[in-house]
């Protein structure tokens, strides 16, 4: 452990669920929370249709402050 931190390796441990810092649970979260609307969930081809555009968009339309939620 010792030899691996020298080279600029670090272990954590992490609870068995922290969805807090997994990257794809927060951006699910944002998809349902904020970034759906209520008419997208009329079909599974609205919604799909609507997830994929709102993927597309993430970074220039659609952003997410990680730094908030780490």
């Amino acid at each position: 452990m010792e030899c691996w931190q020298e080279r600029g390796l670090f272990l954590f441990c992490l609870p068995p669920y922290s969805p807090h810092l997994n990257l794809c649970e927060r951006m699910g979260k944002e998809l349902k929370a904020r970034w759906l609307k209520p008419e997208d969930y009329l079909s599974f081809d609205t919604r799909a249709y609507a997830t994929t555009q709102c993927l597309y968009n993430v970074g220039s339309e659609l952003t997410i402050n990680f730094s908030d939620y780490c």
